[in-house]
Order: structure tokens, then C-alpha cells, then sequence
């Protein structure tokens, strides 16, 4: 028996409206996102669905449009976390930064003397036309790998970027000298002398340098813990014990039985899991620290709160007896939650726009013209939507169906069991009465219905690559997803539209905005933008 015509939006045209799904949050197969662009095969056709936890907050709050939005807008990565990392980052990382330039020009100093001496001449001036190279690809390397700040890096860690960085400055130093000039061997010979001096006496320096700052009360970044009481208590005292690692851990939250069972008895024990981040926003905490695997259930949603989440592996533990060799394992920053990505992301989008909206007046104009000859109406229409931080909005686009959209459709789902049961499992139809004849069809399929939208992006309602823009109606369908919706611009193209477009369900689509969120890079965009043309031309999914 086929189910009953389900009731019309009164959106009298949603291309990208879906019918409701169970839809839990998608399970990764490891803890660290993939940074690959998932091949079609591998998109679920149903995400399994996540089982609450005990730090998971109750998911009868999330029934209703209301109670999603307030929700989720109330747990938003506020500007004072985003600038807390920045200012505690820059304030650990900055006298390191200042410890490396001296060390490194001591290094190269006394190896030009050393070599110079013992060859017997006077020191050559050509070195103080190097030195400022030197050093800025030495910190340079040293800041790509990881050491600036380089909070919670272990010492053997350190010591590994270091001496790459040294080698490969003196790589890099010697090899623009061959390109631009010549390479005496003896300046050859004192970058390799200098290159030995940091790579023998920078760690150290750091070391005693790591020492003696964490002696004072405004170096290092506060964290917070999150996990298991057994895990975190022990933990935390333990990192605390050692602050030279460059992180003050303020606390931990734990469950909410473990919390009602020792709060008042542990001066670390700061609340539950379900408070993390407001505890996190008091005590000016940017830095998360998942110690358990209690823990990890919340990552997905933990990391679009927090500027930076980390996951501490318990075999990596600070121990009482030893050395401390462990660190963080895996760091799961979304980079779209800073401040520097952000701005990245809107240059290049008005840097494209605004040439492309003047490139395209002229056919834009056309495309009114011919909508107004072939059917009366407004030439464009906007929909409703959810954008970034739960704003609405109105989408724009030119109109390709015929007034009266609903009364058609609804005849059609009366008279047609087929476009019935296609309505019930998608909302959508592949040989819809409602859309205007010829340039309805052709701006559809095309997706130059579309084009309006450049408009919505100037204006910075939406970006150009980003997540479909969700109707008011889904939002309770993505349940916890909307956590890594909200947090992004929603995009006139995307992962879902260069991945079967209307060919994907619903589950799918839903998963492509995690993976996009998770693993969002100026070079993804760029991908997504190659690839939309393709995707149009061929037509894929567009109906």
C-alpha cells in the first residue's frame, strides 16, 4: 500500500527539500578525520546512528526546531575562546620564538668565526647577508613543525622538529645560493657547523627556557579535561605537575553521576561533561582534552565548540616514575572555527564574486527576459533558510516553476501512485508538472537557477563552496549534525553537489557536511570549484 501524499511545504518551490529520515550522527572509522574527499562508493547510504552517552546532553532536547536552534546557538564557539587561544598561543610561543632567533644567530655567528679562523682569514661580512635568511627559514620550519606554540609536544618530539628544521634550513640555505650565485665551500661549511649547533644546543636551550617560564603564572594554555573520572583525576594532577609542557590544565569534567558522587571532594572536578563548554568560556579555556574513551563519543560535536580539541591517549600518560615522553596523539582542530581561515575563506569569495557578478549581468539578464516571456510571476524568488550561526535568510533564485506550483503538484500526487511514492521518499519528482517548460527545465539542470545566489554570497549570507542551505523544516532531521552545519556558511556548491547531487540521499548529504566541516581547506574549495563545472555539463543528478 502506498503511504498517503504527505503535506505540501508552502515553499511553492524547494528543490532541495527531503522527507524525514531516522537520522542519527555518523560514527568514524578513527578518531582523526580523513583529509581525502570520499569517493561516491563510500558514502553511506544510511549513517548508523550515535547512542547517547552519559556527557551527551538529553536528546529529548533536540525535538523541535525551537529547542535545536536554542540549543545549538547557545553552544556556539564564542569570539572570546577564539581570541583566548590566539593571545595564551601567542604569549607561550613568543619567548620560544625569541629563545630560537638568538640561539640560532649565536649558532651562526660562531661557525662563521670558527671557520674563518681556522682556514685563516677574518670573518667574512657575506655572513650578515645570510644571517636574516637563516633565520627566518629556520623558524619558519620550526613553526611548521608544530613547536610554536608547541604546548603538550613532548620532548623527543621537540627534538625530532628541531633537527629537521636545522638540517633542512641548511639544505634550503645552500641550494638558493647555488640557484642566485655561487657556494663557497667554506659559507658551505659554516652552515653545516651551524646547523650541528642547533641541532645540539636549541633543545637544550628550550628545555631551560621551558623551565623557567613555567615558573611564572601568564605562560602556557589553559585546558580543560574531559573523561572519565578514573582517567582524568590522576591525569590531571599529573600534567599539572608539570607545567613546563606548556599547557594549565584548570580542571576536568567527568559524568554526571561521578560529578554528583565527588563534587566538593576533588578541587579539579570543575562539572559535568554537559557543561564542558561553558566551564571552558568561564575559565578561559580554548583547549579541550579528551582523556578517555568516555570522552571520544562527544568528539564530533566537542569540536566545533572548542578552537582546538586534542585527544590524549591514556598509554601516553604522564607517569610518576618517568620521563614525561607522552603527548597529545591527535589534534582535531577544525580550522574553520578560527578567526584567519574565516577571513581567508570570505576574501576569496568576494575576490571571485564581485568580478562574477559583473561578468554575468548580461546573461542574467537574458535568463529574466525569457522567464517573463514563457510564464507571468515574479522572475526571481527567494526561500527560506538556515544559514551560519542559525541566521535566517532568504535564498534567491530564478524562478522555474509555474505559479501555482502547490495546486499542481498536489493533483499530480493524486492521480499518480508513481510520483506519489517518489514525493514520500525524497520530495522530489523527476518529471515535475510544476516546472516551467523549456527554460524551467534547461535552468534546473543546469543549476543557472542558481546564479542569484552570488548575491546571497556578497552579502555574506552564504559562501560559494559550503553545505547545501537547510529549509527551517530539516533542521530537527539533522539532529546532532546541525552542531557542524551551523558553523559554516552554507554554499551555493558543495561536496553534495559534486557527489550525485539529487542521486544522493538524504543520509549521504548529512555525512558529506560532517566530512566537509571536519576537513575543510582552502585547497577543498578549490577542488569543489573545479569540479562543479564538470557536474554541470554532465548534469548528474539534476532534475
Amino acid at each position: 500500500m502506498l503511504p498517503p501524499a504527505p503535506a505540501l511545504n508552502p515553499i511553492n518551490e524547494n528543490a532541495h527539500t527531503h522527507a524525514p529520515h531516522h537520522l542519527g550522527s555518523p560514527t568514524p572509522s578513527s578518531p582523526t578525520p580523513s583529509s581525502l574527499v570520499p569517493a561516491p562508493h563510500l558514502i553511506p547510504d544510511r549513517v548508523p546512528a550515535q547512542q547517547p552517552t552519559q556527557l551527551d546532553h538529553n536528546p529529548e532536547q533536540l525535538q523541535s526546531l525551537d529547542s535545536i536552534v536554542k540549543l545549538h546557538t547557545a553552544a556556539q564557539p564564542n569570539l572570546r575562546l577564539n581570541l583566548d587561544l590566539t593571545l595564551q598561543s601567542l604569549r607561550t610561543g613568543l619567548p620560544l620564538l625569541i629563545v630560537d632567533l638568538v640561539l640560532a644567530t649565536i649558532a651562526m655567528l660562531v661557525s662563521a668565526c670558527v671557520i674563518n679562523l681556522w682556514q685563516g682569514h677574518t670573518l667574512n661580512p657575506g655572513v650578515w647577508k645570510q644571517l636574516p635568511a637563516w633565520l627566518v627559514i629556520q623558524t619558519g620550519l620550526v613553526w611548521l613543525h608544530g613547536l610554536y606554540p608547541g604546548a603538550g609536544v613532548a620532548a623527543v618530539s621537540e627534538l625530532r622538529g628541531v633537527a629537521r628544521s636545522a638540517v633542512y634550513s641548511c639544505l634550503a640555505l645552500s641550494s638558493l645560493n647555488m640557484i642566485f650565485g655561487h657556494l663557497p665551500r667554506i659559507e658551505f661549511a659554516i652552515f653545516v657547523l651551524a646547523t650541528f649547533l642547533v641541532m645540539g644546543l636549541l633543545p637544550l636551550a628550550r628545555h631551560l627556557s621551558r623551565a623557567s617560564l613555567a615558573k611564572t603564572s601568564w605562560w602556557g594554555i589553559r585546558t580543560l579535561m574531559i573523561g572519565s573520572r578514573t582517567t582524568c583525576e590522576p591525569l590531571c594532577r599529573q600534567v599539572q605537575s608539570r607545567r613546563e609542557s606548556g599547557l594549565i590544565v584548570i580542571g576536568y569534567v567527568c559524568n554526571q553521576n561521578d560529578f554528583n558522587k565527588h563534587a566538593g571532594k576533588d578541587a579539579n572536578l570543575l562539572g559535568s561533561g554537559l557543561n564542558a563548554f561553558s566551564i571552558a568560556v568561564k575559565h578561559r579555556a580554548p583547549i579541550a582534552a579528551l582523556a578517555s574513551v568516555e570522552a571520544n563519543a562527544l568528539a564530533q560535536r566537542l569540536m566545533f565548540q572548542f578552537p582546538s580539541l586534542v585527544w590524549m591517549d591514556e598509554s601516553a600518560m604522564f607517569s610518576e616514575t618517568s620521563n614525561p615522553i607522552g603527548e597529545f596523539q591527535r589534534r582535531l582542530n577544525v580550522p574553520f572555527l578560527r578567526f584567519t581561515p574565516r577571513l581567508l575563506k570570505r576574501t576569496l569569495d568576494l575576490a571571485l564574486v564581485i568580478p562574477g557578478l559583473l561578468a554575468l549581468a548580461i546573461p542574467m539578464s537574458l535568463i529574466a527576459i525569457a522567464i517573463k516571456i514563457q510564464s507571468p510571476g515574479p522572475i526571481i524568488y527567494g526561500s527560506p533558510r538556515i544559514g551560519q550561526h542559525g541566521r535566517r535568510f532568504k535564498m534567491w533564485k530564478f524562478r522555474s516553476m509555474v505559479p501555482g506550483a502547490d495546486a499542481v503538484l498536489k493533483e499530480k500526487l493524486a492521480s499518480d501512485p508513481i510520483a506519489r511514492a517518489q514525493w514520500a521518499a525524497d520530495n522530489k519528482l523527476k518529471d515535475d508538472p510544476r516546472i516551467i517548460p523549456g527554460i524551467g527545465r534547461m535552468l534546473r539542470s543546469s543549476s543557472l537557477d542558481e546564479l542569484p545566489q552570488l548575491w546571497n554570497v556578497l552579502v555574506g549570507q552564504m559562501s560559494l563552496v559550503g553545505p547545501r542551505p537547510v529549509p527551517p523544516g530539516e533542521i530537527v532531521k539533522y539532529q546532532d549534525q546541525y552542531y557542524q552545519y551551523s558553523h559554516m556558511w552554507p554554499g551555493i556548491t558543495g561536496l553534495w553537489q559534486v557527489s550525485g547531487r539529487n542521486d544522493t540521499s538524504f543520509e549521504a548529504r548529512v555525512f558529506l557536511v560532517g566530512h566537509y566541516a571536519a576537513n575543510w581547506s582552502l585547497w577543498l574549495d578549490a577542488w569543489i570549484l573545479v569540479k562543479t563545472p564538470m557536474t554541470v555539463i554532465t548534469r548528474k543528478g539534476a532534475y
